[in-house]
């Protein structure tokens, strides 16, 4: 073999991929060493956010989970242009520069350097993005280049500003490995000092559909998967990926101390020719040829390849024709040894036409790292048509096993390309070699400087250096140098200053308790020195602070010239302490605005100005201070002209800095440390010089995780989703309105979220957004602007001024013309499709308090009766569902609005004088949940109950507030109407009465978009399962609303740890909730298709102000993979929930119709929030507490209900006491608090399986197959 260090050997340095379920080194090992197959249906996720259009009959594949984000501000590229590159460019842009990055090194140091792009180009079947794009959007001047082939590689060289030879590479299959052999030939003839290769692979376009018949080449598989060398191999299914690898010459790279992840040995690429059956049949003897070639070119023989990784397609005549090439290969050599492995990472992801030499390639660094050769998934037994062999060098990988070393020796692999047009290529590809770690920096402290573009990915960001350094065996100088020098600064920072790896780790596990910047990042930086009077420094201080600092080396060493060291007097030093420190500032690029001095510190003030040289201030320094005094009066001039000014003092106590402090001016002490006080100013967004100031280079790469980028959904209206662009006209113009788009939004946003200090700067879920404020929000601007914003434009938004420009591109696209008014309704008032719900259920099941909502307040003083009864009266006045109820007439059952009345509270006693007040209060509440169980007739005078109870207890007496209406009439959201009308608030009167907007939906569903709703919910309920849960009672159902409820302890740890979880995800913690409520419907019944319904506010604008019933209940359906991470189901039931929020003007009587008989066996899950906890009564201002008395009625066999009040999250798990023991809910909601609390520990990668471990409460006679 050659020389360690040969000049023809290229190294890998930097590398990137984005593959089927994985994207780093630990997700792709446990996928390979599991034998795992990553072939699956297309995400609900990317069907959604890409618009395509599902027939049922899609082919399954290698999918990557989403394709529609991109990072375009980061590469500054307008979201217009954007949404038209091709996603495969886009991911490859990315890949590209994580690659880089990964090497430890910056875009600028390659683009200061000769580097080469060479992309294999997409030529696969599937269309590009031009193709599916619209006859609009293709008219768009962005579209054409934007799916250029020889754009995917000018594209990376032209944002990245990389300046050596740029192409793309187009052969089929082999594209990738061809060109990792053109790059390898770039470097070795000197045309490039680097080499980005790489590419990305996706379906666009109509999904590839199912045959029962083979294709005409017998390239597809018709069970979708590949089964490299099998005897059940039928062809190849389609994957999907992308990756780049930075090369570099192995010799240069050992030099520079690089990371090497491999060693490209050699190479050789030919063609068939005429030696095939076909242009599209492959040649074994063109391949020998090529495997030959590179292995000659490399230096290596059969003895010393361990493990080849196969073109291996799983097709009926190419795998045996593959085998024979490497069988007259290895005869050429006479091998009679241990055998080589072969196998072919197509078993796991699928075929990634261009791209799957980069799969490959990944697969044997991932061998090489763990020292193991992994399985061929779905191999059990060779293709016959294959040569057996039994008797011969190679065999097919069938499981996880350990690589073994010929002695001292390196892994050595081959990997072959063999495209379908004939081209061929082979590398022999080496480990990398061990290199003998080189002399540590002897620096007793670092700045550590990380930062990234939002404060969800600093925090993740963090995460994720700290994980990596748990096993690294890197020095704090060689950590330190790569995030300060090697890495990009962005807005959101953090420093630190570290003397040791494990004193890095200790400061970074602990930054959830630091608040972290998001100053802007600015060159300018107002700084002011004060150079006070003398204060003692050792000599030893004045040496350790050169050691750090070569600037303040310089300084000492020039004293040292003019004198001797040994001989320095307190003065002395004291000036060279400020002229050093004064030296360092300037180095890293700080300029001085002020100078402040006094006593000797003004000879190092005339230093620095030019009027006194360094000898005659050393020289003056112990003569007698003439000026003893200084005027403060100028001094506070000066302090208030300069107010931003950041002061640094270099003593504790100085006159001057005691002056300073006087007038109320804060200073920095610099003698604390001065890398604590560089990485503040960092902190706080100055762009400081730190290869200047440190004067030094990185002198070992590392891999260490990276910034992530910040994905803006970016997708084009394609012919495949032109539903995706609304048909529904605007129902009203801003073109006469005074108020421009950024003045609505603020003010609509402040008020949903009642924060009136918001700024377009602020990010809507940081703030408390979530997805029901959030369609509140959307639901207000389109009645407002005219516009069809869907949440799901808000949740994909960073920020508000990204909203906002979505907002405004929606009002300039928007319709002058308004929606035909809705005729005004006749004397003939009808029942909305909840109510019509609510009223068919209370009928079946008979007179029940399940459908009572009330609340009870209990007062710390004595009740202002007038007041209550003079605001209720208003209420009831104002609200026409206060004075509602129904009749039956020959038409049926219709609301009957009464004439106002004054309310007069009912008043009674409670006798408690066994408890004292604070023993009683639990008994209180069970009295009271007693009382408002009683049913409340929706028939004759209006259901409702306004009681004031005196509660007698043995130390006191308290008055109890109680309100009861009737859910026919009154919703949650009415609460907030109620109790901020007791709390003293002025409500404004309702734009719009319920009655008007009952009419309203019934004409809505007459018409067309009615029919569209309609046709939605049927194919959203088709064959809907009927969930099985284990019951206790014989033959019960939940409609008989016979129900109990246990409470639901959610700790504030978990709360909090919630909350930041979905802050981090840009989720909501009503979604992660929701998600492990679904997860727990597939562990106790081992269902994989869960439904679950979920009210809705389904309010407008005009009805907010307005008591009734709107609230609705939608089906959230999502189909679950117990082995795919939780962040995965988490999105699938993310995006299936918006999906029923969008459509949710569809009444829950009409969805209960669709759903036949199993709307019964459904669980709900209720999460509400944005209530505002009510402490004090208007009038006297009475202190209030809410106290818990919901009843216990069963509308649902279980029924979840969480309600954040305030900053608590408060929760009840309802259920129904005909169908379960109190037993068997107790041990499912511990299943369900234990599973929160594992999410928040095992995070967002676990498995549902990993999630509910030790679980024992599956169904046994329903086994979990995974098919």
């Amino acid at each position: 073999m050659t020389t360690l260090y040969s000049d023809d050997a290229v190294a890998i340095i930097g590398v990137s991929f984005r593959l089927p379920q994985c994207s780093n080194w630990r997700e792709l090992i446990d996928i390979l060493a599991d034998g795992r197959d990553c072939i699956r249906p297309i995400p609900e996720s990317r069907v959604a956010n890409t618009g395509q259009i599902l027939t049922g009959n899609e082919k399954e594949g290698g999918w990557l989970d989403e394709i529609t984000g991109f990072d375009h501000r980061y590469f500054g590229i307008a979201l217009s242009e954007a949404e038209y590159i091709d996603p495969r460019q886009r991911i490859g842009l990315q890949l590209a520069t994580e690659a880089i990055v990964n090497a430890g090194y910056t875009l600028k140091e390659l683009s200061d350097a000769r580097t080469a792009v060479l992309v294999a180009a997409h030529g696969g079947p599937h269309p590009d993005l031009f193709q599916s794009l619209s006859v609009q959007g293709k008219a768009n001047p962005f579209a054409f280049i934007g799916s250029l082939h020889a754009f995917s590689a000018g594209r990376i060289a032209y944002l990245l500003d990389l300046r050596g030879p740029v192409y793309a590479i187009d052969t089929g299959c082999s594209s990738f490995l061809v060109a990792l052999h053109e790059a390898r030939n770039k470097i070795l003839t000197g045309e490039a000092d680097f080499a980005l290769v790489g590419g990305c692979e996706l379906v666009l376009g109509t999904l590839p559909q199912s045959s029962k018949s083979s294709s005409g080449l017998g390239v597809e598989s018709m069970t979708d998967r590949c089964r490299p060398f099998d005897a059940m191999a039928d062809g190849a299914g389609f994957g999907e990926g992308g990756g780049f690898v930075l090369l570099k010459r192995l010799s240069r790279a050992h030099q520079d101390h690089d990371v090497i992840h491999a060693v490209i040995r050699g190479s050789a690429i030919n063609h068939d020719g005429g030696r095939s059956n076909g242009i599209t049949a492959p040649s074994s003897i063109a391949q020998t040829e090529v495997i030959t070639a590179a292995w000659h070119q490399a230096g290596v023989t059969a003895t010393d390849i361990g493990y080849i990784e196969a073109h291996g397609t799983g097709t009926k005549i190419g795998d045996p024709i593959e085998v024979q090439g490497l069988v007259d290969t290895f005869a050429a050599y006479d091998v009679q040894q241990e055998s080589c492995v072969i196998s072919s990472v197509k078993s796991n992801f699928g075929h990634l036409s261009g791209m799957a030499g980069l799969a490959g390639l990944v697969r044997i660094i991932a061998q090489f790292r763990t020292g193991q050769i992994f399985p061929t998934a779905h191999f059990q037994q060779l293709n016959p048509l294959c040569r057996s062999t039994e008797e011969l060098p190679i065999r097919v990988s069938s499981s996880c096993e350990p690589w073994p070393r010929q002695g001292q020796r390196p892994y050595c692999a081959g990997i072959s390309g063999f495209g379908l047009s004939g081209t061929n290529v082979h590398l022999v590809v080496e480990e990398a070699p061990s290199t003998l770690r080189h002399k540590k920096y002897e620096i007793n402290e670092r700045l550590v400087l990380i930062s990234a573009q939002t404060t969800q990915d600093l925090s993740t960001y963090l995460s994720a250096i700290t994980n990596a350094l748990s096993s690294t065996e890197a020095s704090i100088d060689e950590i330190a140098d790569i995030l300060m020098l090697g890495r990009e600064h962005f807005p959101y920072r953090w420093s630190c200053v570290a003397s040791s790896v494990s004193h890095l780790v200790q400061q970074l596990t602990n930054h959830g308790s630091i608040s972290l910047s998001s100053s802007s990042p600015s060159s300018s930086l107002s700084v002011g020195l004060i150079f006070d009077e003398c204060f003692p420094i050792d000599i030893q201080l004045l040496m350790k602070r050169g050691e750090t600092f070569p600037a303040f080396h310089r300084v000492i060493k020039q004293a040292e010239n003019l004198c001797s060291g040994k001989t320095w007097t307190l003065r002395q030093r004291w000036i060279i302490w400020l002229l050093g420190h004064h030296a360092v500032l300037t180095a890293f690029g700080v300029t001085i605005d002020l100078l402040l001095a006094y006593g000797v510190g003004k000879l190092a003030a005339q230093v620095v100005d030019g009027g006194l040289e360094f000898v005659d201030a050393l020289r003056l320094a112990d003569e007698p201070v003439t000026d003893s005094t200084f005027d403060h009066q100028r001094l506070q001039t000066l302090l208030q002209e300069q107010a931003e000014l950041c002061l640094v003092r270099f003593s504790r106590c100085g006159e001057l800095a005691t002056a300073i402090n006087t007038l109320g001016y804060q200073s920095y002490d610099s003698e604390r440390s001065l890398l604590t006080l560089l990485g503040d100013w960092f902190v706080n967004g100055a762009n400081l010089d730190w290869q200047q100031g440190c004067e030094r280079k990185i002198n070992r790469r590392l891999e260490l995780p990276f910034a992530p980028f910040v994905a803006t959904y970016c997708w084009p209206e394609t012919i495949e989703n032109p539903a995706m662009v609304s048909d529904v006209v605007p129902r009203t113009s801003i073109s006469n309105s005074g108020e421009n788009v950024e003045e609505i939004l603020l003010t609509q946003v402040r008020e949903v979220l009642k924060e009136p200090k918001l700024t377009l700067d602020d990010d809507f879920f940081a703030a408390g957004g979530n997805s029901l404020n959030g369609e509140q929000l959307v639901v207000r601007l389109n009645e407002v602007l005219g516009t069809d914003l869907k949440l799901i434009d808000l949740l994909d938004c960073l920020d508000l001024n990204e909203f906002y420009q979505l907002v405004k591109d929606s009002v300039q696209l928007s319709s002058v013309s308004t929606t035909p008014e809705i005729e005004t309704r006749n004397n003939k008032h009808v029942l909305s499709g909840q109510q019509l719900a609510i009223w068919a259920a209370t009928e079946i099941a008979g007179e029940s308090g399940a459908y009572n909502v009330p609340a009870a307040l209990l007062i710390n003083a004595e009740a202002d009766v007038a007041w209550l009864e003079k605001t209720l009266t208003e209420l009831v006045l104002q609200q026409l569902m206060l004075r509602c109820s129904l009749e039956y007439n020959e038409q049926g059952v219709n609301p009957v609005i009464h004439p106002p009345m004054q309310v007069k509270l009912v008043h009674s006693e409670v006798d408690l004088t066994k408890y004292t007040i604070a023993t009683g209060i639990p008994v209180l509440t069970q009295r009271l949940q007693q009382m408002v169980e009683t049913p409340l007739s929706p028939y004759g005078i209006p259901p409702t109950r306004f009681e004031l109870l005196q509660v007698n207890f043995s130390d006191g007496v308290r008055q109890t507030l109680l309100l009861n209406f009737h859910h026919l009439f009154f919703d949650g959201w009415s609460w907030r109407l109620v109790l901020a009308a007791l709390s003293g608030g002025k409500i404004s009167p309702p734009v719009n009465d319920y009655l008007n907007y009952a009419m309203e939906q019934y004409t809505l569903l007459e018409s067309e978009q009615g029919r569209k709703l309609e046709a939605f919910w049927y194919g959203y309920l088709a064959n809907i399962p009927i969930l099985l849960l284990p019951c206790d009672g014989e033959g019960g159902t939940a409609s008989n609303l016979q129900g109990a409820n246990l409470p639901v302890m959610i700790s504030k740890d978990v709360t909090e740890r919630l909350r930041q979880m979905a802050m981090n995800s840009r989720v909501t913690v009503q979604m992660i909730m929701l998600t492990t409520w679904v997860a727990l419907q597939w562990q106790i019944s081992a269902q994989h298709d869960i439904c679950v319904a979920m009210p809705v506010a389904n309010r407008q604008l005009k009805d907010e102000n307005t008591i009734g019933c709107y609230v609705n209940t939608v089906i959230v359906r999502a189909r679950l993979d117990p082995h795919q991470p939780f962040h995965v189901v988490l999105n699938a039931v993310r995006q299936a929930s918006l999906s029923a929020i969008s459509h949710s003007a569809f009444p829950s009587d009409r969805i209960q119709k669709l759903m036949a008989n199993t709307s019964y066996h459904l669980t709900m899950f209720d999460f509400q929030n944005d209530v505002d906890p009510i402490r004090v009564l208007g009038g006297n201002g009475a202190v209030v507490e809410l106290l818990d008395v919901d009843p216990n009625g069963a509308k649902y066999p279980l029924n979840l209900t969480c309600i954040e009040y305030g900053d608590e999250l408060q929760a009840r798990l309802e259920y129904s006491a005909a169908l379960f023991s109190q037993d068997t809910v107790s041990r499912w909601l511990n299943i369900y608090i234990e599973a929160l609390t594992r999410l928040m520990t095992l995070g967002e990668e676990t498995t549902l399986f990993a999630l509910f471990d030790g679980q024992d409460d599956v169904l046994s006679d329903i086994p979990d197959f995974q098919f």
